[in-house]
Parts: C-alpha cells; structure tokens; sequence
C-alpha cells in the first residue's frame, strides 16, 4: 500500500489538484459573478419566455386587468380604436422611417370597457392597420350590415406601464378628444389606463436578445459547472493520472513520482532530475519520465495584426516523448535565455534526449519516436572508430548550434 496516498489519492496528485483550484479562483468567482449578474438582469424575462405566452382574449370580460402588469401573454387584436404615437427612425440623408406605432386597443370588463396602450413593430403595422380601419366600420354601422372581414394582428409581450414620454403622449390624446384628467390614470373609475403591452418585448427587453442571454448563461454556467469540476475532481492532472496508469507498474510509478515531487526542487515551473521531468503549471502540468525524454527544442508564436504585424510574441520549449499518442508538451518561459537555460539544463540531465531543432530531425521522429529515439541512444553509446592516419592537413568541421 502506498504510505504517501491519502484519500485515495497520492500525495503529489492531490497536492497539484489544490494547486490548481486555487489557480483557477478567481476565474471560478469571475464566472461566478458575470453568471449571477445576468440571472439578476434577465432571469426572469428567460424563465417567461421558456414557459411561453398565456392565451388573453381583450373582449373577455375581466376583473382586474391591472393583475395582468409583468405577464407574458399572447392575443389575436381584432379591435383598435386609432394610434396615439409612434417611433420614427431618422437616418442622415434617407426618409425617415416608422419602426413602431401604439395603437388604443378595448379591453372589456364587467362594468365597462375601459383602453390600454398596444405597440407593435413596423411588420405588424399594415395587419394593425387594417384592424383600425374594420373597427371604424363596426363602430360607424347604423344599419346593421356590418360584418368582420377577418383582420386581425397577433401580438405576444408583457404588460407594463408607460414611461414618462409615452403617458404624456396618451394624456394628450384623450385631452385633445374631450376627456378630463379623471379619465386617465390607474385610480378606480378611470377609463384609460397608462399600462401598454409591446409586442416581442418580456419585462422591457427583446425576445430575441432574451433568447441569445439565455444561451449566454448557459454556456458560463456551462463553463462554471467544468472549471469547478475539473478543480476538484483533478481532471486537469489527466495526463499524469493516464501516465501513471500506462506505466508498467502504475503503484510504484505512483510512489516514484511521489518521492521525486517532494525530494526535487522547483525551477520556476519545471522540476528536472535524471528519472523525470515535470512541467508543473496548473491545469498545464504534466509529467515525462527521464528516459522517455526523446527531443526538445525551442519554439516561438508569433501573433500578428491583420497577419503582417507582429504584436505579440509567445515562447515555450517544446519537449517530445515516444510514450504517448500526444507526445509533444510544452513549457512556456518568459524569454529566450530562460528557454535556452531549461535546455542546457536537460541536455545536462537528459543525455539520450536530443536537443535542437531542423527538418531532418522532425522527419525521422515523425516517422517513428520509439525507433528514432533508440537510434539516438545507439549512436551516442557506440565506441569512437579509430581516428584515421591524415594524409593532409586536418580542416575544422563546421560548426552547428546546438540550441535553436
């Protein structure tokens, strides 16, 4: 059994996994507040919008219409008495546009029928509009010949009260009609009531931008829900935990790497010895054994504006096993002479491991790490032939760098 488990975890997992739930904080409490924030701002409307409009028939008789403020509702208006405003859109050097107009719309209850503010969007003003010419129709017959020709316009939204701006308009019209100030209002007895429903609108926001909020939240509280699973259930040690488990005897890989993460001091991010190697950065860590460390070199990303202008360079040793179907890992350093003093580091530590980088190299690890690793070993165990009598004078050989 091994003494360093604890949980039934082993000592160097579980110390990599507090590691990185703590690294990964204050991006949980981040995503934390931005989820709550929007469920403030747009959860309710979201939750309306999912169970879906109520049926509300205007010539019903109803009690108490002031109950239905904040409900999404849906109705089939076949009666409009006229428009009291619109919304005009004014562009530099175009025709102005109407993009909304509110209509007066009856509402019937036992005792009378009294008139709420109904706004639709500039597709739905030609159907409201044919609504108001049938309603004067109906309301202009003295012969009783009058018939529906079927107009009608479907609108769903929510029943608010008018802002400022908007009551105003509504006072106005009824004044300029003839009715007194008694009339409007939301007291008992009034006749026009300053509440309006706005077509595709829950709670003063778009249906539309309520639907792609609500895909926003759930896709945070997507993204919440795994960085914290992942936290705590060590899933961003996956590739030590599979190492482990691929090794030939996991129990005394396991016990290995525990001894090596206590006895071996952290370079920076990297902890180096001739048995293994770790890159131990948070959800990044990962874990070679010595021998498998087959290649190294350094590597640079450029990021580029508009793909011509290099605003941000990005450097990182890139370390390659012949263990893994994913055998490149990488370490990310600050510049290059902290890349250059990894590698120096593991040609010292690593001496099997090749270091440097050109096209030939790549092409023969491609093709095969295992077999281009053990030729590396090969050649660099093999005894020195005896050096040959020189017939001229001896030329120094060009120079290659080791480091790229």
């Amino acid at each position: 059994m091994n003494p360093n488990k604890k949980n039934g975890e082993n000592k160097m997992l579980e110390s990599l996994k507090k590691k990185t739930l703590l690294g990964n904080l204050w991006c949980i409490i981040v995503l934390g507040i931005v989820t709550a924030a929007l469920g403030v701002v747009f959860g309710s409307g979201i939750v309306k919008l999912l169970a879906g409009p109520a049926y509300f028939d205007p010539l019903d008789d109803h009690e108490d219409i002031l109950s239905l403020q904040g409900q999404y509702i849906t109705m089939d208006v076949d009666t409009l008495i006229d428009y009291y405003a619109e919304t005009v859109r004014s562009e530099s050097g175009k025709r102005d546009e109407v993009s909304a107009r509110e209509y007066i719309m009856p509402i019937n209850t036992p005792d009378a029928t009294i008139y709420i503010g109904l706004e639709v969007p500039a597709s739905k003003i030609d159907d409201a509009e044919a609504v108001v010419d049938d309603t004067a129709r109906m309301l202009d017959d003295e012969d009783g010949s009058y018939e529906w020709d079927g107009s009608y316009v479907t609108v769903r939204g929510t029943l608010k009260r008018m802002d400022d701006e908007t009551k105003q308009l509504w006072e106005d019209y009824f004044i300029d009609a003839g009715f007194s100030y008694d009339d409007i209002g939301l007291e008992d007895g009034c006749t026009f009531l300053p509440l309006v429903l706005t077509d595709d609108e829950i709670d003063g926001s778009d249906t539309f931008v309520l639907g792609f909020m609500g895909i926003v939240i759930l896709l945070v509280l997507a993204l919440l829900i795994w960085f914290v699973v992942r936290s705590l259930t060590g899933g961003f040690q996956k590739q030590i935990r599979n190492y482990i488990k691929a090794s030939d005897d996991p129990q005394a890989t396991e016990q290995a790497l525990d001894r090596f993460y206590e006895d071996t001091m952290q370079d920076g991010k990297v902890r180096m010895s001739r048995s293994w190697l770790m890159y131990d950065k948070g959800g990044n860590s990962w874990v070679l054994a010595g021998d498998d460390v087959v290649w190294a070199y350094q590597y640079t990303v450029r990021h580029k504006a508009y793909g011509i202008l290099t605003v941000r360079k990005e450097l990182m040793v890139r370390v390659f096993g012949a263990k893994e179907k994913r055998a490149c890992h990488d370490i990310y350093v600050r510049n290059e002479d902290e890349a250059q003093e990894i590698l120096q580091q593991m040609a010292r530590t690593y001496p099997d491991a090749l270091i440097g980088y050109d096209k030939d190299i790549e092409r023969k690890y491609r093709a095969n790490p295992a077999a281009f690793h053990q030729a590396v070993i090969t050649a660099r165990h093999a005894p020195a032939a005896p050096a040959a009598e020189p017939t001229e004078p001896a030329q120094e050989p060009e120079s290659k760098p080791l480091y790229t």
